[in-house]
């Protein structure tokens, strides 16, 4: 099976995006390397005390599969790195059986450019896997884009805030009571994005229990 496998990848050009070596998705050696472990990140200023868990750091093999995800269209990966969100979710609505994902929406302009809202389709694959072990999670996309925002790259905490501030809302949409709303999001870099968006449903009178994401990135600090 191994040989059919190594001779099919061979064939399309298949290769694993942490190594380049031939693979259909992630090769063995590399989902090893960016296990799942989830930390409580603490050093997120715009986060207004937002508890945030993040699977791993966006760096080394994690930084380039969620790169080849987000920007090559490799969209099988949404798959592997559900699992990643998944344990951060289940870190994040710790002694839950239900919990109620809300996926902070894709701007208009990556969405065109990617063909697909990769946060609602990893928040929905999370959903589906943390049910599979027992808990009852619902994905709810209840947050719009009310704006455009400059691109986030490079910019610093603060400029990050401004540039998201009112940028989100709540649709008219009725979120289930008495179960954890939990934020997810690919990566969290200031947490200027998950601050707004659970800002967006403060207004409207929901509370946030806390928020997850694949990755952090490696300059933010992380408990555990």
């Amino acid at each position: 099976m191994r040989t059919l496998v190594a001779a099919a990848d061979l064939l399309v050009g298949a290769a694993c995006p942490g190594c380049g070596h031939p693979a259909l998705a992630v090769c063995a050696r590399c989902a090893r390397i960016m296990r799942p472990d989830p930390r409580a990140v603490t050093t997120v200023e715009a986060a207004h005390h937002l508890p945030i868990m993040a699977a791993g750091h966006h760096s080394g093999v994690l930084r380039r599969v969620v790169v080849d995800w987000k920007e090559r269209g490799r969209f099988p990966l949404t798959e592997i790195l559900a699992h990643h969100l998944a344990a951060a979710v289940a870190a994040a609505a710790a002694d839950h059986d239900e919990i109620a994902l809300i996926p902070v929406p894709t701007s208009w302009v990556a969405r065109w450019r990617r063909g697909d809202d990769l946060v609602l389709s990893l928040a929905r694959a999370t959903a589906a896997r943390l049910d599979a072990v027992g808990h009852r999670v619902t994905v709810h996309p209840v947050l719009r884009r009310t704006r455009r925002t400059v691109d986030q790259v490079g910019l610093g905490a603060g400029d990050r805030a401004r540039n998201l501030h009112g940028a989100f809302a709540l649709d008219r949409q009725r979120l289930p009571a008495h179960t954890p709303l939990v934020m997810v999001d690919d990566i969290v870099t200031t947490g200027s994005t998950l601050a707004e968006a659970a800002r967006a449903l403060a207004v409207r009178g929901w509370g946030v229990h806390g928020a997850a994401t694949v990755a952090a990135t490696p300059w933010l600090r992380t408990t555990g």
